[in-house]
């Protein structure tokens, strides 16, 4: 945390416990029905390269998420398809934010150029799915979810929409949150049958060293007590008490977030075309519960990978135990399996990354990315050349591309390609 005192956090609890929320000047972010829809915001001013087709499917919950296929309309998905999957804060828009007339393209369009059938993937609440069927954003039970429900839910929901439309095995990329929720998902058995390569960018499992102000400060004030006492369910920095309590720590953390607001949440990110800061801002980040950030707090301080903790009895009655059970890496399929990492990303740390290697079984590979943060992994000036060649790489046969993988040896200090 960059030495804050408990003093400091605590002056962060009492400004949002007795802040009077002003009408700020700022975009509130409510909408998660899209009437205009990803395909018709991002990809259709390209129709004539692209294209671009809306899905949904509903959660065993309730949940309707939206799905975007896209495809190039002159290598029309002959590589068969790939599931993108988002991380925490942000939407499915987060794989294609830059054009394809761009010189920072976005992965989506650089896949779907390569000739795979490309589907984007969008978690409950963010902007571009659906709502529930039953419940509306005021519905306390809307928000009363984790990355649990989305390994449990939301994941193979998608993933089994594009199966079942394919009839096709699926290769996977997930960043951030989509690597937890997948290594979630894929411990306890789900999606192996349909499945084929997963490729995991800034993969967080662990996730105790963490160096982002945002997080580590929530795990540091017990999130989860603040939220019994203010009874926020809905945690979003394009509203009031979102921005506040980001302002809060951007204050308390001596930080320059008007500045730079990317640097302070995501690190120094090598390839991030920062003048473009205010076109992204207009779209990201999306709101997620409290209970998620709850939850990747309680990993920090319990230092485990494990299910939500409710607490000795409730614990009891939903797992049999006192103790939120973990999730097993070891029972991770690896064979088919790639970790691409950072060496400057505060949310995917170094020492988190290689526990989560060390614990996985034998057989996977892995990528390290020396000067890549965050944000690198999907907005990246020149991400085909920085990135995705080497993913697509891994996904067809890099034997007979000239890249060389390293696979799981179990040594310090590793540095992925050579």
């Amino acid at each position: 945390m960059g030495g804050w005192t408990l003093m400091e956090m605590w002056k962060i609890l009492f400004g949002l416990l007795f802040t009077r929320w002003p009408s700020c000047g700022i975009r509130m972010d409510t909408n998660t029905g899209a009437p205009d829809g990803l395909c018709s915001t991002f990809v259709e001013p390209y129709y004539s390269k692209y294209d671009c087709h809306e899905y949904s499917t509903v959660t065993p919950d309730g949940f309707r998420l939206g799905l975007q296929r896209i495809n190039s309309r002159s290598d029309s998905g002959q590589k068969g398809p790939l599931l993108l999957n988002h991380g925490v804060l942000n939407g499915g828009d987060a794989w294609v934010l830059n054009s394809p007339d761009e010189f920072d393209v976005s992965p989506a369009f650089v896949l779907a150029d390569a000739g795979y059938d490309v589907w984007i993937g969008n978690a409950r609440t963010t902007r571009y799915s659906y709502g529930h069927e039953k419940l509306t954003e005021e519905d306390e039970a809307y928000w009363d979810w984790s990355f649990d429900e989305l390994a449990a839910f939301d994941l193979p929901s998608m993933m089994y929409l594009v199966h079942n439309v394919t009839n096709k095995k699926i290769h996977y990329i997930g960043h951030s949150q989509g690597t937890q929720s997948a290594l979630a998902a894929l411990s306890e058995g789900k999606l192996i049958d349909i499945v084929n390569k997963v490729a995991l960018l800034a993969p967080v499992a662990y996730d105790s060293h963490i160096w982002t102000p945002l997080l580590a400060g929530a795990a540091v004030l017990h999130l989860d007590q603040l939220v019994k006492m203010l009874g926020f369910n809905k945690f979003s920095t394009k509203t009031p008490q979102g921005k506040q309590y980001v302002d809060l720590i951007c204050q308390e953390g001596n930080l320059d977030c008007d500045k730079d607001y990317v640097t302070a949440f995501t690190g120094t990110n090598c390839c991030f075309n920062y003048s473009k800061f205010p076109f992204y801002d207009q779209y990201e980040t999306q709101s997620t519960s409290t209970k998620n950030l709850v939850h990747l707090a309680q990993l920090y301080r319990a230092d485990k990978f494990q299910k939500y903790d409710y607490g000795a009895a409730e614990n009891n009655q939903r797992y049999n135990s006192i103790y939120p059970p973990a999730y097993d890496l070891s029972k991770v399929p690896t064979q088919n399996l790639l970790l691409v990492y950072g060496g400057l990303d505060p949310l995917a740390d170094l020492v988190d990354v290689q526990r989560l290697k060390n614990e996985l079984s034998p057989g996977y590979k892995y990528l390290f990315k020396p000067n890549f943060a965050h944000l690198d992994f999907i907005v990246a000036n020149n991400c085909k050349q920085q990135l995705y060649d080497e993913v697509m790489a891994f996904f067809e046969d890099e034997q007979n591309m000239g890249i060389t993988f390293f696979e799981n040896l179990a040594s310090n200090g590793d540095t992925g390609m050579q």
